[in-house]
């Protein structure tokens, strides 16, 4: 009966250990940085998720109050840079958040309407008289 009970035991023990080594890998596949970013980034109800766009950001604000001339590039992209850290939006210039390149990537319907957003933000913050220098550019990393 010992035997019985030790078998059994190793068994399970066996079970556990398959189990606890097929939970690892699973976990390590699932905390990848993709993985982990992938999911961070689809939960849109998360107010430190960059690809989340409020209420109060919309195309038509202005987010700096100096607008861009060929003057005053220097203090204009300081503030521009704080305006988009505050939004949480910093990264889509900096390149910190690419733009997916598989358009079977769920993040990249996201990243565009960011980018959007974020080029109308930009265009909006520069003066009429050198705006069509950017009026069609469509990445705000180029502008």
């Amino acid at each position: 009966m010992e035997d019985h009970l030790e078998s059994s035991a190793d068994s399970s023990s066996t079970h556990t250990d398959n189990s606890s080594n097929t939970s690892r890998t699973t976990d390590n596949f699932s905390n990848t940085p993709r993985a982990v970013n992938m999911a961070r980034y689809l939960n849109l109800s998360d107010p430190g998720n960059p690809f989340r766009l409020d209420n109060d950001n919309n195309p038509v604000v202005v987010l700096v109050t100096d607008l861009l001339t060929t003057d005053n590039y220097a203090t204009w992209s300081h503030a521009m840079q704080r305006a988009l850290q505050a939004k949480n939006k910093l990264g889509f210039i900096t390149g910190i958040i690419p733009q997916p390149s598989d358009p079977t990537d769920p993040l990249l319907e996201l990243w565009e309407r960011c980018n959007d957003m974020i080029v109308s933000w930009i265009q909006n913050s520069i003066n009429p008289s050198i705006m069509s220098s950017v009026v069609f550019v469509d990445d705000a990393r180029e502008i």
